[in-house]
C-alpha cells in the first residue's frame, strides 16, 4: 500500500471519506486492502505468507513412486491439506483429484506399465506390509513399486475406492503396526486413522527397515513440515480465542 495512503487513513481515522492525491477514497476500500495484504497466499504451499511453510520444505527422493489420488471435495474444501504439502516434499509423485478414476488415462497408463508394480495404500484383511511383502516386489531391479495413496475424509475415501473399479482391485499395502496420528487439531475416526502426510511417512519409514528405501531420515522433512502445519494453526486458534472470535 502506498505510504500517502497509510497516512492519509491515519489523519483520517474519524471520517468514512478522504482526499488522497485529490481522489475522494472510502475508508473501507483502504480498510479490504490492509486485510487483503495481510491475507495474501503463498502461490506454492497455498498458505498465508506470513505462515508460509515452504522454508520447511525439503524435498527428497524416493525409490517407491507417489500417486496421490485426492477426492475433488476434499480438494474444494481443503486446498491447504496435508496431501498437496506432501506432494511438495516428494520428487517422485504426482497429485490426480477426482472421485472416479475408474476411466482415469494417467492412472490407467501407470496401472499397466510394466515396470511397475502397484498397490493401493489402504487398511484391510488381505492387506500386506513390508515385513510380509515377498522377496520378489522388494528385490526386483524389473519393477517400481507404485503406490496409490488415496487422499480425503474416510467416508469420501471409501466411496472413492469402491468407484474407482481399477484402483480397488490393486492388492492393498498396509502397515505392520499401529500409529496414533498427530494431527491435534483434527478429530480422527479411529484412533488407528492418520493424515496422509504422516502415512507417507509411516510408509517410508517402514521401507527403509525393510531395505527397500535408503532416505537417511530423508523423510522426516514430512513430520517436519506437518507439525509446523498443525502448530501454526493452534497458535491461530489460541489468538482467536483470546480475541474472542
Amino acid at each position: 500500500m502506498p505510504p500517502e495512503w497509510v497516512s492519509a487513513m491515519r489523519a483520517e481515522s474519524c471520517s468514512c471519506n478522504f482526499q488522497v492525491n485529490g481522489f475522494m477514497v472510502k475508508k473501507t476500500d483502504l480498510s479490504k486492502g490492509v486485510q487483503s495484504e495481510n491475507r495474501a497466499e503463498c502461490y506454492v504451499c497455498r498458505r498465508a505468507k506470513k505462515n508460509c511453510l515452504c522454508d520447511s520444505i525439503k524435498p527428497f527422493s524416493t525409490k517407491m513412486r507417489f500417486v496421490i489420488l485426492m477426492h475433488a471435495k476434499e480438494a474444494r474444501r481443503q486446498k491447504t491439506g496435508t496431501a498437496r504439502l506432501a506432494k511438495l516434499c516428494l520428487k517422485n509423485a504426482e497429485l490426480l483429484i477426482g472421485t472416479d478414476f475408474t476411466r482415469n488415462e494417467r492412472v490407467n497408463s501407470l496401472i499397466q506399465d510394466p515396470s511397475y508394480n502397484p498397490f493401493v495404500l489402504y487398511p484391510g484383511p488381505k492387506a500386506v506390509s513390508f515385513k510380509t511383502l515377498g522377496d520378489d516386489a522388494l528385490k526386483s531391479e524389473e519393477k517400481t513399486l507404485l503406490i496409490f495413496v488415496i487422499d480425503g475424509t474416510w467416508a469420501c475415501a471409501k466411496r472413492l475406492l469402491g468407484k474407482s473399479q481399477n484402483i480397488r482391485a490393486l492388492p492393498r499395502i498396509s502397515f505392520s503396526r499401529s500409529y496414533i496420528s498427530q494431527f491435534t487439531i483434527k478429530k480422527q475416526p479411529k484412533e488407528h486413522c492418520v493424515s496422509t502426510i504422516e502415512a507417507i511417512r509411516y510408509l517410508c519409514e517402514e521401507a527403509e527397515e525393510a531395505g527397500y528405501e535408503k532416505l537417511n531420515a530423508q523423510s522426516e522433512t514430512l513430520m517436519v513440515v506437518f507439525k509446523k502445519m498443525v502448530d501454526t494453526q493452534i497458535n491461530y486458534q489460541k489468538g482467536k480465542a483470546r480475541r474472542g472470535g
